[in-house]
């Protein structure tokens, strides 16, 4: 009967349960389509979210994460898929209506679909929870300058490979480069980096340039810039260990000091000492050997000048043409010899004398032979003197004076303003005359060797000799003063500003200005100072009637000073990221010329600028402005540039009922003079269709809602983004723009479907950038046969972009000229679903330049290239093959149909491989493929892959593997393989099965050296002999992987330094070890890092004691996490040999008994582990550790640095000598007495980073010495203090003096600062920051009424986490002068964060995030209250929250912008204050604040 019942069982699962859900596909048809719809527009709006989010992090330079693009990709898909079944035309037929039946087949269909879609949507949307959507790119460590001619020199490889063999070895820590100035230190140590970087010497390479005045705050931010850290601590001692943590996260680093004056202080830079991190090498150049050996430098190599042959190889080369001037040649050789071997001298020397006669040579050489006995130095001086004496007019060594004085990199922009203001480009009617002679003049200094030959556009780069060189002739013969950072302690004196004509101070110390500025013969002054708090007295300019250029920088200008009005003779007025409110004094400035108000936060334009009627030059990029009254821009008729870019004005449209707010664009045309012209709109109707720009020779003009301002290329003159909406044949104006743009964005612009003729007749001859994208009407970029007369289309056209292109079938038609698309470098088509074929061969032939090919998304594709029958046909018998001769990048991905890359072969039952012989890529080094349909990827006769370096293959479901191994030696240069989630590969490489009787040559990828495996179903094997030069190794959910590296690949990973198993559910070993007895030597692994995370069923890492087989004595880092099954870490004899193990980390390993396994022989005696390079040990939630190992044994750790334990609850890690002869407890008893334990007074001393647990807290903090022990402390976290009523251990405020961060966790604390008052001790503890997390209990912090300084007196940094019954934050006698970082979230017992006092003392706060707080009512309790400083707020999900303080108004003149989601950097509001804005938006529950810089 159980029988039967269980057959009916079985029967009903797999006939009823399928019928009945057969049937809910038709009843519940309209629910599944209500319940799809819902699902999309949720996933929508997540879409939207995180595009946003890339948006903000491409705007700040970063690189989008690989997978976050995928999600993107994904759910475009899902969202295409789900619009597409919901705009279904047989819909109408599938639904009721009271006239007719449902076509029940149809309904059922569709239903079925509806939820087979709506899985896919639910999908996506779960896999778009990311942490971090982007990462910043490594940066360069810097081009080698214009002086780097000495490179290929004997007397320079020498010492190079010096270096290098010093910076390689272990026992070195410091390397030194001396040596004159301008003898080539730099450049030097710019190619010691570039080669350390090739051969892979470090893993990052970062340098810093010091100076002659150190900026210690500006070395700083030039490392973490290199590193991509952001810093939240303002202060240098604050960012000092950030720093250094950041510089400790990388296994090797080199750190390159440029250019040392005087000693450094490391520490307080933020740079690790060899103790602290063993893989951080500092090179540092400087003029002084005695002062690198001061700072403890001892491998020094002096930089010797070059020898008589080099420098004559130097200056002939520099000099030009000598050979053809024989007359020339002996004072040459003369010239050469007094250059006295300085590379800098030399170059700039030669330079300047290229096509002069023979009496400058001979002047010259009589010039230097002048200085005959003086010092190198002084040769040196003299030397750039006569290169500047050279320069050709007053005008251009006036400039490079500018360029010297300015600053180390100065931005070409500002010198142009400067120069206009100082009258430096006369003779030029028009700014474009000027920025011409502008660039002329730089190009002339570049050719005089004066300016470095730098890429940059944008700014200029010298020499620092040169630049030393110009700064004294400036002062010497011009009283031109500039004073930088420290050497700005305070306001220089009148005696010396008196004389000058010129002060440029930056960065200074001083807190106040003089009353007035006694200088009447001054023309130009500069204050870049970024200090809110510094006042400028009201008759400082009285003095000053001669002022011609004025640049105010970072300052708090709410009003001008009334001396003001005394400046009449003011051409330039720059008051770049200043904060403006009124400024109607410049109204007074009847002759100024330029005015900038670059990066402010003004949001109204002073009615007086339309009184400003010389004005020239009018710059409001990246403003806060927002109103433009009418009538001021009209009034400017002499405006020749006008720059608004990223701003968000409100215009008004001409004869609406708001123009007397503000100003419409129709003002434009009052503008004749108009040359260049920056503007962003939102929509297109703000601009007049019949507004001519018929005189603009730069424009970047951005229309629509889509683009992002920070997108455009600095580089291009001529930039056009147009999201229209309307027929682009109605605008005018823009249309004439088109023609003449070089970089064209085009979106949803309606009434065009041949690009070509209907926009260009001429075949758009200046387009250097083409982008379309969102248009159902264009078939062809390119129709030729629409015309009788064919011009040659895009000659000068680089990068194509083609996006949403729904009805387009191929990019053109017709026959093509041979200089067509001559010049493209990258193509980039998207989502083109009725392109089957893209390019032709013909079409290939002429683009001789592309470098970068992009396919995505076109599901109809089935060849990339197609055979247009001009060559004849091409097969594998011949030859002859196509050949993309600079292609270095192709991507393909997301193309369903496509059957090969390119095939003029008949379709057969054999399966096609996507690339054949017909097809060549020899210098491709980067291929992708996603989503391609395929069973091959290539022939295995194929040849054409040898350059290839990185190849990503992803979501491939029909490779069953990768590599045939007759393949491999086509790859001989390929670094890097990442494959992720080709189900059905089985494994990477297949051995051949044809001709088993030939006997192959065992070949190997001789250049791999990483591979990265992702969600790979199917793949058994991963490990293969060829990977033997393999480096790197990381594995991601491989669910049927059960050994990562077998017993049969015992020696082939022996170069393996770094391993990654993550996610994967079957694994059970990493390294499967047998015994190895013909072994007549011991292998030894380079092994250095281990990563093991959510193995559940790894058992052990090693499958056996390698003892005798192999040594794995290389490791130095572990990091294990999640791994249930494990119960220990080190088999016996890996612990014993891993004397270099730096780290080792393990969390969450609910099993593990002890850290090394028990040795299989018994040891009569004790053992040692000696781990003399541990730094860090952490050890958290290993709930059945009980001791490191289980017999007996000594344990030795000189080196640590931190000691992080929590919650191993059976583990007593701590005894001191005073509690190690107790009576043992219960649990003591299988550790054993006889066992060494870490025992405090040896360790805790050397520690800077301790986290303990109550259980261990209470031995260590009753002892007497406990100031001594924790002397070094600077982190201490105190965890699990779970008893009801525990007290804070307040003996850790009165005895750590080191302690800067305290962090208090998982307890049940009611109250942490206890009510006595500390004693105002010099000596006690002044935290940096406070954490405090998950403390339920916790109500008060410290009680109204109490003093807490100076335990909080210096701190920066408060965090408050998920303290549920915290009424408010602190009392209101509590002040936080120094906070610069306030968070607090999941607080909900919380109903407002601070009193008015304690608010009134934030006077350093930069950021504020409140978040997820319930029961938040405002920030500020009543009070209004100015907060001064710059500032970033972040306030989300606290529902109750209407006001940021309940106070009649709280002052914010920095904040003027209101973001309404944090991510979303589009929607602005400001409704007079913050109170008003947050009131007025509060219903939304998510705000971001953001300032104006």
């Amino acid at each position: 009967m159980e029988v039967l019942m269980s057959l009916a069982a079985k029967v009903a699962e797999y006939t009823v349960a399928p019928i009945g859900r057969q049937f809910s596909y038709l009843i519940f048809y309209k629910a599944n389509f209500k319940e799809l719809s819902e699902l999309v527009t949720d996933l929508e709006g997540k879409r939207d979210e995180i595009k946003h989010r890339v948006q903000n992090e491409r705007r700040n330079g970063k690189t989008i994460e690989t997978r976050v693009q995928n999600w993107l990709n994904k759910v475009d898909e899902a969202i295409q898929e789900a619009n597409q079944l919901q705009n279904d035309a047989r819909r109408e037929k599938a639904g009721c209506s009271r006239w007719s039946f449902p076509n029940v087949v149809t309904r059922h269909q569709l239903s079925r679909k509806a939820t087979k879609v709506t899985k896919n949507v639910v999908e996506a949307q779960g896999g778009g929870n990311f942490d971090r959507v982007a990462y910043l790119p490594e940066l360069d460590v810097g081009s080698t300058s214009a002086i780097s001619h000495s490179k290929g020199f004997e007397s320079r490889k020498s010492i190079q490979e010096n270096i290098l063999h010093a910076l390689r070895d272990t026992k070195v820590s410091m390397v030194g480069v001396y040596g004159l100035g301008g003898v080539g230190k730099t450049t030097l140590v710019e190619e010691v980096a570039q080669i350390a970087k090739k051969d892979r010497v470090f893993d990052s390479v970062v340098m810093a340039t010091i100076s002659k005045t150190p900026n210690i705050k500006t070395i700083q931010e030039e490392i973490a810039d290199k590193l991509g850290l952001h810093f939240e601590e303002l202060t240098v001692a604050g960012r000092a260990p950030r720093l250094c943590e950041r510089i400790k996260m990388e296994k090797t680093i080199l750190l390159i000091l440029d250019d040392i004056w005087e000693a450094l202080d490391l520490k307080n830079v933020g740079i690790p000492s060899e103790g602290e991190h063993s893989g951080c090498k500092i090179l540092m150049t400087s003029r002084n050997s005695d002062l690198l050996r001061l700072m403890g430098v001892k491998e020094n190599f002096k930089l010797h000048v070059l020898n008589d042959e080099e420098s004559w190889s130097l200056f002939k080369s520099k000099a030009d043409n000598l050979d053809k001037e024989p007359d020339k040649h002996q004072v040459a050789l003369q010239l050469a010899k007094k250059c006295a071997g300085l590379p800098i001298l030399i170059v700039t020397t030669a330079r300047s004398l290229m096509d002069q006669n023979i009496h400058a040579w001979k002047d010259a050489l009589s010039q230097l032979e002048k200085v005959d006995n003086e010092a190198l130095e002084g040769i040196t001086y003299s030397a750039l003197e006569f290169s500047y004496k050279r320069l050709k007019g007053s005008e251009i060594k006036a400039f490079f004076l500018l360029c010297a004085t300015k600053g180390k990199n100065s931005c070409i922009s500002d010198l142009f303003k400067y120069g206009m203001g100082l009258g430096m480009f006369n003779n030029t009617n028009t700014m474009t005359g000027a920025r011409n002679r502008l660039q002329n003049m730089i190009s002339a200094l570049k050719a005089s060797c004066l300016l470095e030959d730098d890429t940059s556009t944008t700014r200029i780069k010298m020499h620092d000799v040169v630049r030393e060189v110009a700064i004294s002739i400036a002062y010497r013969d011009y009283h031109i003063l500039c004073k930088y950072g420290d050497e700005l302690k305070e306001f220089p004196p009148t005696n010396i500003l008196s004389k000058c004509s010129q002060i440029i101070l930056r960065n200074g110390d001083f807190l106040h200005l003089p009353e007035k500025l006694d200088s009447h013969n001054l023309k130009l002054f500069c204050l870049y100072q970024y200090d809110l708090s510094l006042e400028i007295p009201n008759s400082f300019f009285a003095g000053t009637k001669i002022l011609e250029v004025l640049d105010l920088t970072g300052l708090n200008l709410a009003s001008l000073p009334t001396s003001f009005h005394s400046l009449t003779n003011l051409k330039t007025l720059c008051l770049d990221q200043c904060i403006l409110d009124n400024i109607d004094a410049v109204g007074a400035l009847k002759n100024l010329e330029i005015l900038s108000l670059l990066y402010s936060s003004m949001i109204k334009l002073s009615s007086e600028i339309r009184k400003l009627t010389q004005l020239r030059m009018l710059d409001l990029s990246h403003s806060g402005i927002e109103s433009i009254p009418p009538g001021i821009i009209s009034s400017l008729t002499k405006l020749e540039e006008l720059y608004m870019g990223d701003t968000s004005i409100k215009w008004s449209v001409e004869n609406s009922d708001n123009q007397d707010e503000n100003a419409s664009l129709d003002e434009l045309r009052q503008l004749s003079n108009l040359a260049a012209l920056e503007l962003q709109i939102q929509e297109a109707w703000m601009l007049p269709r019949d507004l001519m720009f018929d005189k603009l020779e730069m424009f970047k003009i951005v229309i629509g809602d889509i683009w992002e301002w920070a997108d455009i290329d600095d580089v291009t003159l001529k930039t056009l983004k147009l999201k229209l909406g309307t027929n682009i044949h109605l605008e005018h104006g823009i249309k004439a723009l088109i023609r003449r743009a070089e970089n064209l964005y085009l979106d949803q612009v309606e009434g065009i479907w041949n690009i070509l003729y209907q926009l260009n007749g001429d075949g758009f001859p200046q387009l250097k950038q083409l982008h379309i994208q969102n248009n159902a009407i264009i078939k062809h970029i390119i129709d030729f046969t629409e015309r009788t007369h064919v011009p040659t289309p895009f000659p000068n056209l680089e990068k194509l972009v083609i996006q949403n292109l729904s009805k387009m079938e191929i990019i053109y038609r017709g026959p093509l000229s041979i200089d067509s698309f001559a010049k493209l470098k990258a193509i980039k088509v998207e989502n083109c679903n009725k392109v089957k074929y893209l390019l032709s061969v013909s079409m290939i032939k002429s683009m001789s330049h592309l470098s970068e090919l992009q396919v995505s998304q076109c599901n109809l594709m089935e060849k990339v290239v197609f055979e247009d029958g001009v060559e004849s046909a091409m097969n594998d018998e011949t030859d002859e093959s196509i050949k993309f001769p600079w292609l270095h990048s192709l991507t393909l991905q997301h193309l369903d149909a496509l059957e090969s890359f390119f095939s003029d072969e008949a379709t057969s039952s054999t399966p096609v491989s996507l690339f054949n012989n017909q097809v060549a890529f020899p210098n491709l080094d980067t291929l992708k493929l996603s989503l391609v349909n395929l069973n091959r990827i290539w022939k295995d006769n194929l040849h054409s892959f040898n350059k290839l370096t990185n190849l990503i293959v992803e979501n491939c479901d029909g490779l069953k593997y990768l590599f045939s191994s007759t393949m491999v030696k086509s790859f001989p240069n390929l670094a890097k393989l990442e494959i992720s989630k080709c189900h059905q590969m089985g494994e990477i490489i297949a051995e051949d099965t044809d001709n088993n009787n030939v006997t192959h040559e065992e070949v190997r990828f001789s250049k791999l050296q990483t591979i990265i495996l992702k969600e790979m179903k199917s793949l058994k094997k991963i490990w293969h002999k060829e990977f033997s030069k393999v480096k790197t190794l990381e594995i991601r959910n491989c669910e049927k992987i059960r050994v990562i590296i077998p017993s049969s690949m015992q020696k082939a990973y022996n170069d393996l330094e770094t391993l990654m198993v993550a996610d994967c559910v079957s694994v059970e070993e990493i390294f499967q070890l047998c015994s190895d007895e013909n072994s007549i030597s011991l292998e030894q692994t380079q092994l250095k890092t281990i990563t093991l995370e959510r193995l559940p069923k790894l058992k052990q890492i090693w499958s056996r004691d390698p003892h005798g087989a192999l040594s794995f004595c290389n490791v130095q880092e572990i990091y294990i996490q999640i791994c249930q099954s494990l119960e220990f870490v080190f088999p016996y004899s890996v612990a014993t040999s891993c004397s270099l193990l730096k780290v080792l980390e393990v969390k969450n390993c609910y099993n593990m008994k002890e850290i090394v396994s028990l040795k299989e022989e018994p040891a009569f005696s004790s053992i040692s582990f000696e781990f003399n390079h541990l730094s860090t040990l952490l050890l958290w939630n290993l709930v059945k550790l009980k001791g490191f190992y289980a017999g007996n044994h000594t344990l030795s750790s000189p080196s640590l640095r931190k000691l992080d334990v929590s919650g191993c609850v059976k583990l007593n890690l701590y005894r001191t000598r005073s509690t190690s002869s107790y009576p043992k407890l219960p649990d003591e008893e299988n550790i054993g007495s006889s066992k060494q334990h870490l025992v405090t007074e040896q360790v805790i001393p050397n520690l800077e980073h301790l986290r303990i647990d109550e259980k261990d807290a209470i031995n260590v903090l009753r002892l007497q010495n406990i100031g001594f022990l924790f002397s070094r402390i600077s982190f201490l976290g105190l965890s699990n203090y779970e008893a009801e009523g525990s007290t804070f251990p307040d003996q850790v405020l009165q005895s750590i003096c080191s302690l800067k961060h305290l962090l208090i966790e998982w307890s049940s604390f009611k109250k942490i600062f206890q009510d006595q008052r500390l004693s105002n001790d010099k000596n006690c503890t002044k935290l940096q920051k406070l954490t405090l997390f998950q403390l339920p209990n916790l109500q008060h912090i410290c009680e109204e009424g109490f003093q807490i300084d100076p335990v909080l007196e210096l701190l920066e940094y408060l965090d408050v986490d998920r303290c549920s019954s915290l009424i408010n934050l602190v009392p209101s006698s509590v002040t936080f002068c120094y906070l610069t970082n306030l968070e607090v979230a999941n607080c909900n017992g919380m109903v407002n964060l601070l009193s008015p006092q304690t608010a009134r003392s934030l006077a350093k706060l930069n950021v504020m995030k409140i978040k997820e707080c319930e029961s938040l009512e405002e920030i500020i309790s009543k009070e209004g209250e100015e907060i001064t400083n710059e500032i970033d707020v972040v306030v989300r999900e606290c529902a109750r929250m209407k006001y940021f303080s309940e106070g009649d108004s709280i002052s914010t003149p920095k904040l003027r912008k209101v973001k309404i989601t944090e991510n979303n950097s589009k929607e602005f509001y400001w409704k007079g204050d913050l109170n008003g804005t947050i009131k007025y938006i509060f219903e939304d529950k998510e705000v971001s604040h953001s300032n104006e810089n």
